[in-house]
């Protein structure tokens, strides 16, 4: 019996990372150039930028879906910055591609919006049993990230 459910837990286990691994694909195309190009040379100013950016960026947020909950920075070489979004709301594909539009106006809230519309069209295909998406970590940097975290 317990090999059983142990062969359970790893066909789960290997469905999950297979989804995991098509999702951290299709998320980062395009995004994680651009983050890496923004990042590189980056110091004090870039930070200061994209907090004055992030800060007034609450209301297209919202019309994606989702609403800033923290910022955190690491001043360290180079410096990396992380935004959690929590997730309110689906919206229809009409509101992505306008939300989408908008946000053109400045390059990185762009980025942004991007990364947190694929995480909801993806958030169906990554089923982890009763628990739902709560939230969206984004990480720019370097070596930008992306974590979904799920609630029971």
């Amino acid at each position: 019996m317990a090999d059983n459910i142990f062969s359970k837990v790893k066909e789960s286990a290997s469905a999950l990372k297979d989804k995991v691994s098509d999702f951290k694909d299709d998320i980062w195309g395009d995004e994680q150039k651009q983050i890496i190009k923004e990042f590189r040379d980056s110091g004090t100013d870039k930070i200061k930028e994209f907090l004055e950016n992030i800060g007034g960026s609450s209301a297209i947020f919202l019309q994606s879906g989702y609403e800033l909950k923290d910022v955190s920075i690491n001043l360290g070489i180079p410096p990396v910055i992380v935004s959690t979004f929590e997730f309110i709301k689906d919206i229809s594909e009409e509101e992505q591609k306008k939300v989408l539009e908008e946000s053109k106006k400045s390059p990185l809230i762009h980025l942004i919006i991007s990364c947190l519309l694929k995480a909801s069209n993806y958030f169906d295909k990554i089923k982890v049993g009763s628990y739902k998406m709560t939230s969206v970590s984004i990480s720019l940097g370097l070596t930008p990230g992306i974590n979904i975290n799920f609630t029971k």
